[in-house]
């Protein structure tokens, strides 16, 4: 009887501890970098489609990269979008080229949105930062010449919004995973302007 219940014992405890690591298991991670663009289609108004908002001006340069110029309104330019709403939590990395024409080419800001409200939308506030989800932010100098490639992990970006405050793109439970990416443009002084290319924009896997 004594070797019965010690069996069942061991059998409940082989069973919790396989559902505690299942429940535990890790995100899959992807073979392989997602791109999102490196505009060799020569536009960025489809495949993704690019939205464009207040001063800045995009333009493809004749090397197929997406060049923002544009003057500041109190530092602030403006910037460019897209919707994706697809399942990147299998990355670790952000990444992109970066074009500079010098010291003060201007401030490159990065911005992701993840669902965490479950309805594949971003509702924000008169300040348009969410009410109910995650804004992940990652802003930068752009104060070189010529091309750069910046590799950012992910972890070093800041929460913004109001969501789960967990990096969790994904298409769970009706999630709309990234909802949407925008590049913010800021000049290097108030009255200043912006000027250089971005190219080849994807998510990456930490080798």
């Amino acid at each position: 009887m004594k070797k019965w219940i010690a069996c069942l014992i061991v059998l409940t405890v082989a069973v919790i501890s396989a559902s505690a690591m299942a429940g535990s298991a890790p995100v899959k991670k992807a073979a392989y970098p997602y791109l999102l663009d490196n505009f060799e289609d020569g536009t960025y108004t489809k495949d993704p489609e690019w939205f464009v908002f207040d001063n800045i001006m995009p333009s493809i340069t004749k090397e197929y990269s997406l060049r923002l110029s544009g003057s500041a309104n109190d530092w602030y330019v403006g910037g460019i979008g897209t919707v994706l709403g697809v399942d990147v939590s299998g990355y670790d990395t952000f990444e992109i080229d970066v074009y500079g024409y010098g010291e003060t080419s201007g401030k490159l800001k990065i911005e992701l949105y993840d669902d965490d409200n479950g309805n594949a939308d971003i509702e924000v506030d008169k300040s348009w930062k969410p009410l109910y989800d995650d804004l992940w932010s990652y802003e930068t100098d752009v104060n070189w010449t010529g091309m750069r490639h910046l590799s950012i992990p992910l972890k070093e970006f800041k929460n913004m919004g109001r969501g789960n405050n967990v990096f969790d793109p994904n298409l769970k439970n009706g999630s709309g995973g990234l909802v949407k990416i925008q590049i913010i443009c800021v000049a290097a002084s108030q009255t200043g302007s912006v000027n250089y290319n971005i190219d080849n924009l994807e998510f990456g896997v930490k080798k």
